[in-house]
Formats: structure tokens, sequence, C-alpha cells
């Protein structure tokens, strides 16, 4: 009989290691989909403006957070946001970002939530979609083949300051004056005179009254420009959202355009981006119709093509 009673409780506490070992490994699973370095999936659950603040419920972890993120997947966390990324996470509920040890004398030891990116599942696969015709695209054009006037976009999606996808249908029944800048550029004469001249062409578009006009700027460094980066970029230069489009993407689009638009960028460690520009006029049917390679691309030129050959567009 007492032999018996042994059997009975190594068998039960034999299931139960189990049962616990299959829900950990569970756990596991759910922590690490898809997700590296510092990432983390998360929902947002509250939003304090005041604070800088976000409070969120965690969905995912990459492994290496595991042992420096306290709490279970499903735990409701606090950390720090940057003001860019805090007005994204207003718009966009569900997100990936990176994490990044901090300290906050609300909090006191924490975690900086940045590099923020909207990630609800069915858009993402929407944008996915429609980049992989960008990719396609790409690899038929060859190596030496560039667009130019006369030419039509290539499919493409991104994600503009406010987490919101652009797509090709941007350009549709409007004029749309396009280039490329990354906001970490320091050299005055490229990246940050492209976006006053771009800006100084908003007010004036709208003073003269030209109708159906958008802008575009597409980052050239996606590794550091997030939708929340660039919308701190675009409050900086007081850019007017409503016909005012900054967007980035993953480094494999960004690459596609810049390879098909004739963009060269070359990185080297702890230097900056070297990079050439290009500004265009795509009309209404995202056909490029006039543009202007490198930075001295002028206000009053530009003005007077949107003014005069409107109609033409």
């Amino acid at each position: 009989m007492y032999s018996w009673l042994l059997v009975f409780r190594f068998r039960f506490l034999f299931g139960f290691l189990i049962l616990l070992t299959s829900c950990a490994d569970s756990e596991i699973g759910k922590k690490n989909v898809n997700l590296t370095g510092s990432n983390i999936r998360g929902k947002v659950i509250l939003l304090d403006s005041n604070n800088s603040t976000a409070q969120i419920e965690l969905l995912a972890r990459s492994n290496e957070l595991a042992e420096k993120l306290p709490g279970r997947i499903g735990s409701k966390m606090k950390f720090q946001v940057q003001p860019g990324d805090l007005t994204l996470l207003g718009n966009k509920s569900v997100f990936r970002g990176n994490l990044q040890e901090s300290f906050s004398p609300l909090l006191g030891k924490t975690f900086l939530l940045h590099n923020i990116w909207p990630d609800d599942p069915a858009e993402r696969i929407r944008v996915n979609n429609i980049n992989r015709l960008l990719r396609r695209d790409t690899l038929s054009m060859g190596e030496s083949m560039i667009r130019t006037i006369g030419d039509n976009l290539p499919p493409f999606a991104l994600y503009d300051q406010n987490g919101e996808v652009v797509t090709t249908d941007y350009f549709d029944g409007s004029v749309t004056v396009m280039n490329f800048v990354f906001s970490r550029c320091s050299v005055a004469e490229m990246c940050p005179a492209s976006t006053m001249k771009m800006k100084k062409l908003q007010d004036l578009a709208y003073k003269t009254k030209i109708p159906h006009i958008r802008f575009l700027s597409i980052t050239l460094d996606p590794d550091f420009d997030s939708p929340g980066v660039l919308k701190s970029y675009s409050l900086g230069y007081d850019l007017k959202e409503e016909n005012f489009k900054v967007c980035t993407a993953d480094k494999s689009v960004i690459d596609d355009l810049t390879r098909q638009f004739g963009i060269l960028r070359q990185s080297e460690k702890n230097q900056p981006l070297d990079h050439t520009m290009r500004t265009m006029i795509v009309n209404s049917k995202r056909q490029i119709v006039y543009q202007v390679p490198g930075r001295n691309w002028r206000v009053d030129d530009f003005l007077a093509r949107l003014q005069e050959g409107l109609s033409a567009y």
C-alpha cells in the first residue's frame, strides 16, 4: 500500500512538472515572435502627455528582454516616451518599438520606449503586399535604368509622420512635389535647406491659391527615421500636415525607391550619410513631369511651373 502511494505521488509530481514546463515554453514562444534585440510589441492602455509616459499591455518581447523586463506577457507596464512617438501612440494603439534603459524622476529606473512603428496585422499585410510589387518592379528595371521625366511612379507603401499608410494613391487628383531627405542630415546646404525650400513653396502655393497641391518627403535614413522622429521633424519645420507627408518605411523599401529614382547613398561608420538629391513634380496620373537633380533647385522655378503649367499636369 505504501509503495503504491509513492508511485502515485511520483506520477502526480511528474505530470505537474510537465504542465509547468509546457506553460513556460508557451510563454517563451509569445515573448520572441519575430522580435530581436530590445524589441517589444504592445498595445496602448493610457497616455500621459504631461509626463511623457505611456502605459501599455505587453503583447510580445524578444528573448534578450526576458531577464531585464519584469512581468509576463499580458502585464501592464509604464514607459517613458518621446514627444513624436507619444503622438504616434495616440493614433495607433498596437505597435512595435525598442526599449532603452533610462531613469525618470517620476518612475525611477525605467525604460525609454522609442523607434516606434505601427503594427496592426491587417495593415502590415497590406503594406508588405504592395512593397512586394515594388521589389518586383525594381528587379525588372535592370542596373542602369532610373525613372525620369515621362515615367510613372512604381507602387509603394510608406508610413507618414502620424503612422498612417501612404501609397501611390496619394498622388491621385493632385500635383505633388516630391524629394528625399533625412532628419539627421547636418549639412546645411542639403536636407535642411531643401526642407526649408519645400516649406517656403508650400506657403507660397497657399498664398497664391494653387489648388490640389501636395508635398511628399521620403527619408533616406529609415533605421533612425521612425514615424515619431519624422513627426518631430515636421513640427520643427512647421510644415502644414494637411498636404505635407514626411514618410519612412523598412530599409529594403527605401533601398528600392532610391535605386529607382537614382538617389545615391553611402554610409560609413561614425560618418554622416552621404547622398545625392532630386526634387520632382509628379502629376495626378502619377507621372514625373519635372525634376531637378542635386540641391540647387529654386522655389521660384517650381512655383512658376506649378502656376503656369498646372492644366498640363
